[in-house]
């Protein structure tokens, strides 16, 4: 089972309505804004872990930049995990090359 389908299994579990990969991957990126999908994508940044999350990137499904976009799209800020949400924007300014810019002194 790859990282994003652990990921969804997970957010399928606990919503009435399903979503899929492709589906999740264009709310992520910006495709589709759908509002029933809302609550996949708080699911997925509230009860996601790190680990997981980060294996979903480095599988190719999509970008922390990708994700930073969509945590302000969706305004996830108010039901995503704070850890979660400082670590993805953390790796999205790293990964863009704007460590400087966020204030991250030990990769500056």
């Amino acid at each position: 089972m790859t990282p994003l389908r652990t990921a969804i299994v997970h957010m399928n579990a606990s919503l009435p309505r399903e979503i899929d990969e492709n589906t999740f991957i264009a709310c992520v990126t910006g495709q589709c804004t759908d509002e029933k999908w809302k609550g996949h994508i708080l699911s997925f940044f509230l009860e996601t872990p790190v680990w997981l999350i980060h294996n979903i990137v480095l599988s190719g499904a999509f970008t922390f930049e990708e994700l930073m976009d969509v945590q302000s799209r969706w305004k996830t800020e108010e039901y995503a995990d704070e850890n979660t949400t400082r670590w993805i924007r953390e790796m999205g300014y790293l990964s863009m090359g704007k460590a400087a810019e966020l204030g991250i002194a030990r990769f500056i």
